[in-house]
């Protein structure tokens, strides 16, 4: 039986962090799917259908925080797994995300064996790496 490969949905407005996210998942046998603006989020949920959106809490123009309380109150999260990232790991952003429902919340600089290891393991699979 072949495992289901993850679709995840990454929001990060650094490249540089958004690259690294997209080849940490395409190592650990993920298919990355790159959002490049917060007003193009909801069309790719509806298009895409993630298993998990990856997004960062401070984007341009908007708090995804924000973004995410919106998408939830419209019922577009209903089956993806929401993980935050950011480089303000404040208690009070972390509880604000967790009583959201946010399946994980991730500290800059990622580390990105972990980052996929924790994707991983919402879903019972391990975070092996693939050749």
């Amino acid at each position: 039986m072949k495992r289901e490969t993850l679709s995840i949905l990454v929001l990060e407005p650094n490249i540089l962090q958004c690259d690294l996210i997209k080849m940490a998942l395409i190592r650990h046998s993920m298919n990355p799917i790159i959002c490049d603006s917060p007003s193009a989020l909801r069309q790719q949920l509806i298009q895409h259908l993630p298993d998990v959106l990856l997004v960062d809490t401070y984007l341009p123009g908007q708090n995804g925080l924000d973004l995410i309380d919106e998408l939830n109150s419209e019922v577009l999260l209903k089956r993806t797994k929401v993980f935050f990232i950011s480089s303000m790991g404040f208690p009070e952003v972390v509880n604000k995300a967790v009583k959201m429902g946010a399946s994980g919340f991730l500290v800059k600089p990622l580390n990105p064996d972990m980052m996929a290891t924790r994707i991983l393991s919402c879903f019972g699979r391990s975070g092996g790496l693939s050749n």
